[in-house]
């Protein structure tokens, strides 16, 4: 009678362990009902099969537990492919390792099959006890981890078959005890190696979650940092890089430069404020485009208003990145059909003089151009 609650025992477990660690496709009673139906239909086949059609235990396992089992929590669970082949050997293995080591403990002491019992039901209680808090871990793992179950999935495979091959070949285990410690080495292993496999999985989630946190805090940055028209910098990124450049720049000069869309109002009135958001857009790309070494620096501080800081920037350079951007909105403009054209003006930092001093004088500068290009700008645009 113990031997048979033993190998009863055994399979309500491992059938138990399957229910708790593998997420339904829908949580639903009608899914429920499913899998503990036929967890009881395959206890029920093993029973009958063993103990009145006198099957081979090892065969019976195989034909009423294992095959069973894997296709009703392959057809029941949310998950597939790897991650469902390495819970499932994971499992299989555990409780296997319990039932030799059940086994074993009967052969070795007085207590026989009622010992065998007792020490399999203790186990797998401790198991249970052990191993309940870490399951929703575990979900959380299936749920949210992608990558690396296929190589552990197949190394699976590979220790779930190792250790029955080794505990049938060349005959049944039972039949050569003095063997076992051996088998239980390498069963030890195989846990050992399982423990190395989960932590693997739970350093993967860690970084997963690491990168998602990052991403929130990229889009945090974004919309606090960010213009969401044009992608450059907005004012508060400005006011910010002016700070942190006045408190780290010590002796060297600072290239400011303040740029205006010229007549901006009047291309939105006549050609609609989509070409507005359109020139901004493009003018924006310009300036990507010609200050791609220091695109950090670059901000839209107002509706068609922009800046460009360049740290250690001379004035020839700065003059000549300027005449760039010209000659790049002068193309933008061909390919529009509508006057595109930016004033600007720069100026250097003096000795002892703020950043901010040096873009009140860009400023002016960039008036003084504005009024220049105004003349041109009007006649495009009528």
């Amino acid at each position: 009678m113990f031997a048979v609650l033993t190998d009863v025992t055994v399979i309500f477990f491992d059938l138990l362990i399957y229910s708790m660690i593998f997420k339904l496709k829908r949580d639903t009673p009608l899914y429920r009902a499913f899998m503990y139906g036929g967890c009881g239909i395959i206890l029920l086949f093993y029973f009958v099969g063993v103990y009145l059609w006198d099957i081979p235990a090892s065969l019976a396992a195989a034909v009423f537990m294992t095959v069973p089992s894997f296709l009703l929590f392959w057809a029941l669970s949310r998950h597939k492919g790897s991650r469902f082949l390495l819970t499932f050997c994971f499992v299989d293995t555990v409780s296997l390792i319990v039932a030799f080591i059940g086994r074993y403990a009967g052969i070795l002491f007085r207590g026989g099959a009622v010992g065998a019992f007792f020490v399999v039901l203790t186990l797998f209680s401790i198991l249970l006890a052990a191993g309940y808090r870490r399951l929703r871990a575990y979900h959380v793992l299936l749920d949210t981890v992608d990558s690396g179950w296929g190589t552990m999935a197949f190394s699976a495979v590979l220790i779930y078959f190792a250790l029955i091959f080794f505990a049938v070949y060349p005959k049944p285990m039972i039949q050569r005890p003095e063997y076992a410690p051996c088998w239980l080495t390498f069963a030890a292993v195989v846990l050992a190696c399982y423990a190395v496999f989960l932590q693997s999985i739970r350093k993967t989630l860690h970084i997963q979650k690491q990168n998602e946190r990052l991403e929130r805090e990229k889009h945090l940055y974004q919309l606090v940092y960010l213009d969401a028209l044009t992608g450059l910098y907005n004012r508060a990124a400005y006011v910010e890089r002016v700070n942190m450049l006045e408190r780290e720049r010590g002796t060297d000069a600072v290239c400011c430069v303040m740029l205006d869309c010229n007549h901006f109002k009047q291309i939105n009135d006549r050609f609609g404020h989509h070409a507005g958001d359109m020139v901004l857009r493009r003018s924006a790309d310009a300036l990507r485009a010609v200050f791609s070494e220091t695109t950090e620096h670059l901000f839209r501080i107002g509706g068609d208003e922009f800046s460009v800081i360049l740290p250690g920037c001379p004035p020839e350079r700065a003059e000549a990145l300027l005449a760039a951007l010209a000659a790049e909105l002068e193309c933008a403009s061909a390919e529009q059909g509508m006057p595109i054209s930016i004033a600007a003006g720069h100026a250097c930092t003096r000795p002892g003089e703020s950043i901010e001093d040096a873009f009140i004088r860009a400023d002016a500068n960039m008036y003084q151009n504005k009024a220049a290009l105004n003349c041109q700008s009007v006649r495009a645009l009528s």
